[in-house]
C-alpha cells in the first residue's frame, strides 16, 4: 500500500517526539541528585489583617532534586510584648518546587519575624 507525504511527515514528527521524550527521561535518570533543601522566605511587607488577627505570607521552596514529606516550618514574632509562634506543615514538597504558605498571629507583629525549619521526612 502506497503512503502519501502527509503520513510520512506525521510518522517523522511522531518518531522525533518519542525519541526526544525518551532522551530527556534517560538524561534525568542519570543526572546528579541532591538531597531535599527546604527554605522559607517570608514576605512581611505583604502582611495583612484578617478576621482572626494578622497573616504573613511566605514561600516554602525545595532547592534540592529530592522530595521532602511533612515539612514543618515555624515563624516566631513578638506581638503585644509576647512571643508568638505560628507553625505550618506542608505534606509533600517535590524537588525543585515551591508552595505559598501563610503564618497567622493574633495581631500585627512588632519587629522582625524569625523563621526556622522544624523538620521533614525523606520519602
Amino acid at each position: 500500500m502506497r503512503q502519501n507525504a502527509l503520513e510520512w511527515v506525521a510518522l517523522a514528527v511522531s518518531s522525533a517526539a518519542i525519541t526526544l521524550v525518551a532522551l530527556l527521561l534517560v538524561l534525568e535518570g542519570i543526572g546528579a541528585t541532591s538531597p531535599a533543601d527546604p527554605t522559607l522566605t517570608l514576605r512581611t511587607d505583604e502582611g495583612r489583617a484578617i478576621g482572626l488577627g494578622w497573616s504573613v505570607p511566605g514561600t516554602l521552596s525545595n532547592a534540592g532534586s529530592e522530595a521532602a514529606e511533612g515539612v514543618v516550618v515555624e515563624a516566631i514574632a513578638t506581638v503585644s510584648g509576647t512571643e508568638e509562634t505560628s507553625e505550618v506543615e506542608v505534606m509533600f514538597l517535590p524537588g525543585r518546587s515551591s508552595v505559598e504558605v501563610e503564618f497567622g498571629f493574633s495581631a500585627q507583629p512588632a519587629g522582625e519575624i524569625q523563621a526556622r525549619l522544624v523538620g521533614y521526612r525523606v520519602p
